[in-house]
């Protein structure tokens, strides 16, 4: 005999989400750690009016919120890794605003969150990212933080 289905709360339920506390916490680990990565720059892109990091000229990292509240945080990864993150992972899903084959979506609202899984995403998009660049440009970013030079933002290169 089977159990009667139980009620699984969505994640766009208030009780299947993390506090305002933990979200904020979440987030500003995240940062933190996109801004220890070598070369690279975390702050607010102003004409966006959001947090990003970036390396060089290109983004690996954006915190976005959702049209119903959640906040987001966008990641670059290889496309295999896409299938298999979102497949792994129920608080990851396609990127939000951004192309599906290369963004995913970490939902940090979700209490199924694993802050390492996490943090290791932002890593992996950090070097997918930097590979992008151009061999100059790549240079350019190790040399300068090498020499112990502050990360520029992508729009000042």
């Amino acid at each position: 005999m089977t159990d009667p289905p139980r009620h699984v709360p969505h994640l766009n339920e208030p009780s299947a989400r993390a506090d305002d506390a933990t979200v904020a916490s979440r987030r500003d680990a995240l940062l933190t750690r996109a801004a220890g990565l070598p070369g690279a720059w975390a702050g607010d892109k102003p004409e966006w009016d959001i947090p990003v990091a970036s390396v060089g000229t290109r983004l690996f990292l954006l915190l976005i919120t959702h049209t119903d509240g959640r906040l987001l945080a966008n990641v670059k990864l290889d496309p295999e890794d896409v299938v298999a993150v979102r497949a792994a992972y129920s608080w990851v899903e396609p990127g939000f605003h951004q192309s599906k084959r290369h963004w995913v979506s970490i939902d940090l609202t979700s209490p199924d969150y694993r802050a390492d899984d996490a943090a290791d995403m932002v890593e992996d998009s950090y070097r997918l990212v930097l590979s992008l660049l151009t061999r100059r440009v790549r240079e350019a970013v190790l040399l300068a933080h090498a020499s112990g030079a502050p990360a520029r933002p992508t729009w000042q290169w």
